[in-house]
């Protein structure tokens, strides 16, 4: 590449434009200037250099040559020789054959750099998104590990303290198996006066049947019960006739009321005579009177018959007060002995409701018992598989 060429490219991408007089005969300032332009194309950090000229000479000349080690690396790295070096005298004293190598080897660099910038940027964030990933996770494998190791010194602290109270759970254990022991003898004991309630009950249950037989069976209380209902209807029966027997009477009576007037009429008119017309109502009037005196016979028959009846009825209303006299006697008797029995068979029933009453409370004991008993086997079950 010729001079003049390389001239246009580097003034066409670096700021600091340079001329062939620059080339030719350069100077410690052209040089510098030259290199931090390209270090801060490239991206360098290049802060400590750029007021270095205004330093004491101490740290210009430390400086100096940090700046000739960073120029001769890239030189190194970008020429095809390694055997082209970049001295502390090629910055201080510089000769325009080697800043021409110098500036042109790091042009190209520059186009390298700027053709592969893509390339290399988009690997580099892949790489940086990876490092990013790998990283996250190796924290998140760190921190699970952290929590396992916690949960694991946790577990060994719980397993120390188990281990400490393994005495105590064992004698909790022998405690438990003793209660078990005693609940079951309880519960047998339950079992048996549970079976000795039951006997008792159906004996109870016996007898109580035995004794609502005898009180249903008495022929004598019931044939006095058939002879009261059979009187019973009789005088039912009879006052029924009676009423009959009045309300005729009653009928006649207002038959005869009805007559009486006409009667009497008929009589004043025989008495003011009348003439043949009047025969045939005298025939009338006489045969009214044969009706009245037919009807004051009835009446008087009616009569005879209703004191009749009336007596009847007295006499067996006292027939019913004898019978019911003695049927009260008997009614006495049986209801003592009635309550006799009813005394005994409540007693029986109390005694009955007294073992059912116990039965219940030792069915709840024995449910109670039942379930502490099975509290009992879950816990012994339970530190029996701890223990293991």
């Amino acid at each position: 590449m010729s001079n003049a060429a390389f001239i246009d490219d580097w003034n066409n991408i670096i700021p600091f434009k340079i001329k062939i007089t620059d080339l030719e005969k350069p100077t410690e300032q052209f040089v510098y200037k030259s290199i931090l332009q390209f270090f801060k194309l490239m991206h360098y950090d290049v802060a400590s250099y750029e007021n270095m000229y205004s330093d004491s000479n101490e740290t210009l000349t430390m400086k100096r040559v940090e700046l000739v080690a960073r120029i001769n690396y890239i030189y190194q790295l970008c020429s095809d020789s390694k055997q082209t070096s970049f001295l502390y005298v090629d910055l201080v004293k510089p000769t325009g054959k080697k800043i021409i190598h110098l500036l042109k080897v790091l042009l190209n660099y520059l186009f390298y750099t700027n053709m592969v910038k893509e390339t290399v940027l988009e690997k580099a964030n892949n790489c940086a998104q990876e490092y990013s990933e790998l990283n996250a996770k190796l924290n998140q494998e760190q921190i699970t590990k952290e929590e396992k190791k916690i949960r694991a010194n946790k577990i060994n602290r719980h397993i120390d303290d188990l281990k400490l109270h393994l005495p105590q759970l064992k004698n909790q254990i022998e405690t438990l198996q003793q209660r078990k022991h005693k609940l079951q003898e309880n519960i047998s004991t339950l079992k048996a006066n549970d079976q000795q309630l039951a006997d008792k009950i159906i004996k109870l249950k016996i007898e109580h049947s035995e004794l609502a037989e005898l009180l249903v069976a008495d022929d004598e209380a019931s044939s006095v019960r058939e002879i009261k209902q059979s009187l019973t209807r009789e005088i039912e029966t009879l006052t029924e006739t009676e009423k009959e027997l009045q309300q005729a009477y009653q009928i006649h009576v207002s038959s005869i009321n009805q007559i009486r007037p006409c009667n009497a009429l008929l009589e004043k008119m025989l008495l003011i005579g009348m003439d043949e017309s009047c025969k045939n109502l005298r025939g009338a009037i006489v045969e009214l009177n044969s009706l009245c005196d037919k009807l004051r016979k009835q009446r008087n028959n009616l009569t005879n018959l209703s004191d009749t009846l009336q007596n009847n009825c007295e006499e067996l209303d006292g027939l019913l007060a004898d019978k019911n006299q003695e049927l009260e006697v008997r009614r006495k008797v049986l209801e003592k002995n009635d309550r006799r029995k009813d005394s005994k068979h409540l007693e029986q029933e109390k005694r009955l409701k007294a073992l059912d009453q116990a039965n219940e409370i030792y069915a709840q004991l024995l449910v109670v018992q039942k379930a502490e008993m099975q509290k009992v086997i879950v816990m012994v079950e339970q530190a029996l598989k701890f223990i293991n």
